[in-house]
């Protein structure tokens, strides 16, 4: 194979993926906006670092990994004001290593949010907001 056309091999396997990364962010962006996810954490992520939006923390400033941001994301934060989005959450999906039955008495349920969708929005405000 010449250098040429492996050269191309390699550039439309490239554009093939970032197709794939920006259909893939803007899915994420979508279930951002669906969950209504600035209303607390703000148009940029910025949460409660002085914007206007002081419900939710930064996501900005957030130590969560991709996964930490999912489990989070679906699971909520027991004893917060995070609701658990994933329909599902608790039942149906096992959450912080939890049996299935029913969540917690103190969190609030969002169930609008699809694994997929939180999975696509983990990779969004990886790639958009944490640490940006």
């Amino acid at each position: 194979m010449s250098f040429g056309v492996a050269a191309s091999a390699l550039l439309a396997l490239n554009v093939s993926g970032f197709a794939q990364d920006g259909a893939r962010l803007a899915a994420g962006e979508a279930a951002w906006n669906k969950a209504g996810c600035l209303q607390c954490h703000g148009t940029s992520g910025e949460g409660g670092a002085g914007g206007e939006f002081p419900a939710g923390p930064s996501l900005q400033t957030t130590f969560l990994d991709r996964a930490g941001l999912a489990e989070t994301i679906s699971c909520g934060r027991p004893g917060s004001p995070m609701p658990a989005w994933l329909d599902g959450a608790y039942t149906k999906f096992s959450c912080y290593d939890m049996a299935l039955g029913p969540a917690p008495a103190d969190l609030d349920l969002m169930p609008v949010l699809t694994m997929e969708e939180i999975q696509a929005l983990a990779d969004y405000l990886i790639a958009k907001i944490v640490r940006k």
